[in-house]
């Protein structure tokens, strides 16, 4: 099992982490190095708000090691339904990523909790899925609860089982997405919200979500013989510390818990079983 499950964060720029993760002072552009030793896969929330330029990408790849994996946000400004689907944009973010070969992973579409089921919305998704470059696997992030239910969500399921596209589990706490597999990929997200557990409280734990996770937990091992991968990247929001979350789902999934804190002195702890 723990050979085909990733497990890691939704980015590595927290600043709640100096003097928990990373020590004190380092510069910036360590903070990569110093993460991909303790896991082998991140979620980059930078790409949502503008493509990555070539020397970033070269970046990335020269500091992580090998197996490092990178899951990618699609920007935002190519998944605005008040315009036409922009191909060339389209393409020239997928040439970019494509540039961190085999470190490159999924890359997730999220739709804003506005986006919701409708003609125009549902052509413009439709056109955006099929604008994609298929030598990259995505996954789709909708979270309006009116996706999930009738018409809306018997066309969405079959548009992304038709693509191979992969539906997000996000742990949301305005919607419930159902954990429906729509391709061999299994894509989770544990967000939680900017309210709940605001920026200012982030460094430690403050919301106890153990049963959730355990639940989470369960519905992946059910799933984990359906699918080729899985992803699973947790989000400060959701607890208050995202390396304490991705603990308590490892132990959940009866793996071993990551010592974030051997960072601070520059060693490692990457999980030698992933």
């Amino acid at each position: 099992m723990a050979d085909r499950i990733r497990v890691g964060c939704s980015s590595w720029t927290s600043d709640a982490w100096w003097g928990r993760v990373y020590p004190q002072g380092i510069p910036d552009g360590q903070r990569l190095l110093l993460y991909s030793r303790l896991y082998d896969t991140v979620e980059v929330d930078s790409t949502y708000y503008a493509i990555p330029a070539a020397r970033v990408v070269r970046h990335w790849s020269e500091v992580t090691p090998p197996g490092f994996t990178f899951a990618l946000k699609f920007p935002r400004d190519l998944m605005d339904p008040k315009k036409p689907v922009d191909e060339s944009g389209v393409s020239a973010f997928t040439s970019r990523v494509k540039e961190l070969g085999p470190k490159l992973g999924p890359v997730l579409l999220q739709f804003p909790p506005w986006f919701r089921p409708g003609e125009k919305n549902s052509t413009f998704l439709d056109g955006l899925i099929a604008a994609l470059d298929p030598g990259i696997s995505y996954s789709v992030e909708v979270r309006h609860t009116s996706w999930f239910s009738g018409n809306a969500w018997d066309g969405l399921r079959k548009m992304l089982e038709e693509r191979g596209i992969a539906l997000a589990w996000s742990s949301l706490t305005y919607v419930d997405i159902p954990p429906e597999v729509t391709s061999d990929l299994l894509y989770m997200r544990f967000i939680g919200d900017h309210v709940t557990v605001p920026e200012e409280m982030h460094g430690e734990v403050r919301v106890d979500r153990g049963r959730e996770v355990s639940t989470w937990a369960r519905k992946v091992r059910e799933t984990l013989p359906k699918v080729r991968t899985a992803f699973a990247f947790f989000n400060n929001h959701f607890q208050g510390f995202a390396p304490e979350s991705a603990n308590l789902f490892l132990k959940a999934m009866g793996m071993d818990a990551v010592d974030y804190s051997v960072a601070l002195k520059g060693g490692s702890d990457r999980q030698t079983s992933l």
